[in-house]
C-alpha cells in the first residue's frame, strides 16, 4: 500500500495540475474539488507504483480525466440546485484571465491547450492520454490558439 508520506508528496507535486484538468472539464470549482479528491482516492486504493514522477503525472491526469467524464455523465442524468453548483471552495487555487479563457474554449481545444502550456505534455502524450491521433492533438492546438487569441483580444476590449 501507498505509506502516506509518498501520497501526501505525489499530492503537493500534482495537485494544481490535477485540480485545473479537472476544472478545465467540470467548470466548477465545487465539483473540481470532489474530482480531485476522488483522483487521488483512486491512487490510493489503486496502491499504483509509479517509476517516475512523470509517470506519476500522466497516470493521474489519465484517471482526473476519466473521474471528470464519469461525473459529466452523471450530471447529464440529473440536475443540481444551482446555489449547490455554484458553491466553491474557499482555497481554490486561483485562476489567471488567460486560463479563464482556456476554460472558455470548447472540450476539444480545452484540453489540449491546458495540457500542452500549462503542463507542458508534448504532443505525443497529450496523444496517447486523450486517446486521440498526434495529428489530431495538433490540429486542436492550432485551432485552440487561434479561438484563445480571438477570445483574449475580446476581453481586452
Amino acid at each position: 500500500m501507498l505509506d502516506t508520506q509518498e501520497l501526501e508528496r505525489l499530492y503537493r507535486l500534482h495537485f494544481r495540475t490535477v485540480w485545473n484538468i479537472c476544472l478545465s472539464f467540470l467548470k466548477n470549482p465545487a465539483d473540481t474539488d470532489d474530482a480531485v479528491q476522488e483522483t487521488f482516492l483512486r491512487l490510493l486504493r489503486e496502491n499504483v507504483r509509479f517509476q517516475s514522477d512523470e509517470h506519476g503525472k500522466a497516470w493521474l491526469i489519465h484517471t482526473a480525466k476519466n473521474v471528470c467524464r464519469d461525473e459529466l455523465r452523471r450530471q447529464r442524468r440529473q440536475e443540481l440546485p444551482l446555489e449547490e453548483a455554484q458553491t466553491a471552495a474557499a482555497d481554490t487555487p486561483r485562476i489567471d484571465e488567460t486560463l479563464e479563457a482556456v476554460r472558455a474554449l470548447p472540450e476539444r481545444y480545452r484540453a489540449v491547450i491546458y495540457l500542452f502550456y500549462y503542463e507542458g505534455l508534448s504532443v505525443e502524450q497529450i496523444s496517447r492520454l486523450l486517446d486521440r491521433r498526434e495529428n489530431t492533438v495538433r490540429s486542436d492546438l492550432c485551432r485552440g490558439r487561434a479561438r484563445l487569441k480571438k477570445l483574449l483580444e475580446r476581453s481586452k476590449l
